[in-house]
């Protein structure tokens, strides 16, 4: 028995000679290249400060949706992805109506195995004419009024709709998951045109959506291209490339064009994902300048430059011009950031983690930082001095930035 005690002891020893060794090289290894960004200390020079809070139905699921609330004078227009929809006061986040578009799949109760997401709400919300567009991942647009979401049509296009809808006069333009964009009459829902693109074998999930201007919808697609097509009659002015894909695996040469075009101007800019970010001429499409920052992200603009948010994270401004880089911010690598909201003097991220950074147009410097309760995707949308994000929960909320004096 005592030897059998002596081998026990010694076995337990070791264990945990070997656990203190393990734990010692866990503190002591290298941070890895693709974790996040730590937070990074900074001076703040303003304070976040939380206007109002509503919690939005159940939030965006587990399906990788993106949600972005639409303002109309007074009024902020959101919804959930099972089919919620709420029109709010923008000031207080009082409930002016509140609609449901629709109800997720149902499900045995036998069905135990079943673990996939049943929500549908997938294209953001849209607004126009007088109305409220929500997509699908069923294909489905649906328009709302505005006054008081009641349904007006409903059209099923050809596959799903990851992004907003984009109304202007008579003409509603939105693009679906399959590479192609429809303009349907804003009234009826009634098609007026399809333009179609050749479809990639594999793309991110998501669609970029159109930048209406001058009678033109000026939008990206997932083989990589951008597209200056009439809102009239869908015949394209011009299409381009914005580069070539590289890459021995089809997901290395994935470059879709996932965020929405920065119309100023005469001047079209637009980036890609594993590409680059140009400015083309408006009336021809001509590149202007290029520059190798890739990105799946919208675009923003201040003070003469376009801001970038790369698909690592890292935040670059451009001069508007000459595409001469103007200040990079590294703090935020590999924290999976939302599209940047560029106002006053500010640039507004959200990132995975739920925090909210406010840094300067001029310089990229940290301004300051507020939490939200979970992490962030959805694009933030301001209106007057207040800013609004919706986190993947559903909690949306109203914020100002003020000086720290």
């Amino acid at each position: 028995m005592t030897n059998i005690y002596r081998l026990l002891c010694i076995v337990v020893l070791l264990t945990l000679v070997s656990s203190c060794a393990i734990f010692r090289g866990n503190r002591d290894k290298e941070p890895d290249a693709d974790e996040p960004a730590p937070l990074a200390d900074f001076s703040p020079e303003v304070e976040v400060e939380r206007v109002w809070a509503k919690t939005i139905g159940k939030g965006l699921g587990r399906k990788y949706v993106e949600i972005t609330p639409a303002i109309v004078e007074d009024r902020i227009f959101v919804g959930d992805a099972y089919g919620l929809i709420l029109a709010l006061d923008r000031l207080t986040g009082n409930v002016i109506w509140r609609t449901q578009v629709g109800n997720p799949d149902r499900r045995s109760w036998f069905d135990v195995s079943n673990r996939s997401d049943p929500s549908f709400v997938s294209g953001g919300i849209g607004v126009g004419d007088d109305k409220v567009f929500v997509g699908t991942v069923r294909g489905e647009l649906i328009a709302l009024d505005i006054d008081d979401g009641t349904e007006i049509w409903r059209e099923t296009l050809s596959g799903e709709i990851l992004a907003p809808a984009v109304a202007e006069s008579d003409v509603v333009v939105v693009q679906t998951a399959d590479g192609k964009m429809y303009a349907l009459e804003s009234d009826t829902g009634e098609s007026r045109w399809v333009f179609n693109t050749q479809d990639p074998i594999v793309s991110l999930r998501g669609t970029a959506y159109p930048a209406l201007s001058e009678g033109y919808a000026f939008a990206g697609f997932a083989n990589g291209t951008l597209a200056a097509v009439e809102l009239e009659r869908g015949i394209p002015l011009w299409q381009q490339r914005l580069t070539i894909p590289e890459g021995t695996s089809e997901l290395k040469r994935i470059n879709d064009v996932d965020g929405r075009p920065l119309v100023l101007g005469q001047v079209v800019y637009a980036a890609n994902h594993q590409g680059a970010v140009q400015a083309r001429r408006l009336t021809t499409g001509d590149m202007i300048w290029e520059k190798p920052d890739p990105s799946f992200r919208a675009l923003a603009e201040g003070l003469d430059l376009v801001f970038v948010v790369r698909d690592d994270d890292i935040v670059v401004a451009a001069t508007q011009q000459t595409g001469n880089e103007a200040w990079t911010q590294e703090a935020f690598k590999k924290r999976t950031l939302t599209d940047p909201l560029a106002y006053h003097n500010y640039i507004v991220l959200g990132d995975a983690k739920g925090y909210v950074h406010v840094i300067a147009q001029s310089d990229g410097r940290l301004l300051g930082r507020y939490r939200l309760a979970a992490s962030i995707r959805s694009p933030m949308v301001e209106e007057d001095g207040i800013f609004y994000a919706l986190s993947n929960r559903g909690k949306l909320e109203a914020l100002r930035i003020s000086r720290i004096e």
